[in-house]
C-alpha cells in the first residue's frame, strides 16, 4: 500500500510525464533543491534518503558531486567557494533545458557560496565590496529563481561533534569540525537567512539538532513534495492520479 508520501509524489511525477518537454514554453522544467549548512547537521544523510525516494517512484532524478569533492583548489581562499559554486551553477543552468531530468537535488549551490563570502570577509581575505559583487552575482535572476526549495541545515555544535564521532577512525578535528568553528557557521547561516528570506520565499532554514534520522527525512521530504505541490498550484495544472 502507498504511503503518504508516495501517493504526493506520484501527484507530482504525473505533473512532469508530459508528452512536451522541449523549452519552458510548452513543459515543465525540472525541479530543482539545495541544501547547504553547518558540518554534520544532517544534509548527506537526507539527501541520500530523498534521491533514493524519488528515483524508486521513477523520477528522472540527479544528484551531482558535491564540488568540494571534484574541485581541487586548496580551501585556504575565496576562490575555493567560488569556483564550486560556479561548478553547482553551470549544473543548474544546463539541466534547467534538459527534458531528462524531473528533479536535481543539490549538495551546496549558490546560496551557500552566498554564505561562505561572510567567512571570507571575517578572515580578512575579502573587502567588504567583493563580498557584494560576489554575492550579487550568485542570487542572479538567471539561475537563483530556478531552485524551487532552499534548506539551510544546521545544528548544535556539540550534537554536531557527537555525529561526527558517531563513525569516525580519528579523534582529530578539521578545520570546519570542530565547536568554535561550527558555532560560527551556524551564526552565519542565520545571519545570512535574515537577510535573503524576505527575498526568496524557497528559503527554510532548519535545527535537525532534536531529530533523529527518519525524523529529518520525513521532514524534508514534506517539505520538498510542499514546495513541488505549490509550484504546480500556482501554475494551474493539478490534476488527481
Amino acid at each position: 500500500m502507498e504511503n503518504f508520501f508516495e501517493q504526493r509524489a506520484k501527484k507530482v511525477l504525473k505533473y512532469l510525464k508530459v508528452t512536451e518537454r522541449y523549452d519552458e514554453k510548452h513543459r515543465p522544467r525540472p525541479f530543482f533543491v539545495e541544501f547547504t549548512g553547518s558540518p554534520d547537521s544532517g544534509k548527506t544523510t537526507t539527501i541520500d534518503e530523498l534521491y533514493k525516494f524519488f528515483k524508486a517512484l521513477g523520477f528522472k532524478t540527479r544528484r551531482p558531486q558535491e564540488g568540494a569533492e571534484v574541485i581541487q583548489i586548496p580551501r585556504t581562499t575565496p576562490l575555493y567557494n567560488i569556483r564550486t559554486c560556479d561548478y553547482a551553477r553551470t549544473q543548474l543552468i544546463d539541466q534547467a533545458n534538459d527534458p531528462e531530468c524531473d528533479l536535481m537535488i543539490f549538495d551546496r549551490c549558490v546560496f551557500d557560496a552566498y554564505c561562505w563570502m561572510l567567512y571570507w570577509r571575517a578572515k580578512n581575505l575579502l573587502t567588504d565590496e567583493e563580498v557584494e559583487l560576489y554575492q550579487q552575482f550568485f542570487l542572479s535572476e538567471f539561475w537563483v529563481n530556478k531552485l524551487d526549495a532552499v534548506y539551510f541545515v544546521v545544528c548544535a555544535p556539540e550534537v554536531a561533534m557527537k555525529r561526527s564521532k558517531a563513525v569516525s577512525l580519528t579523534d582529530r578535528l578539521g578545520n570546519f569540525t570542530n565547536p568554535q568553528t561550527i558555532k560560527v557557521l551556524v551564526d552565519r547561516f542565520q545571519l545570512a537567512y535574515n537577510i535573503l528570506s524576505p527575498r526568496f520565499p524557497q528559503l527554510r532554514i532548519i535545527d535537525t539538532s532534536k531529530m533523529d534520522k527518519q525524523e529529518m527525512v520525513e521532514y524534508f521530504a514534506n517539505e520538498t513534495l510542499a514546495a513541488m505541490e505549490k509550484k504546480i498550484a500556482a501554475e494551474g495544472v493539478v490534476k488527481a492520479v
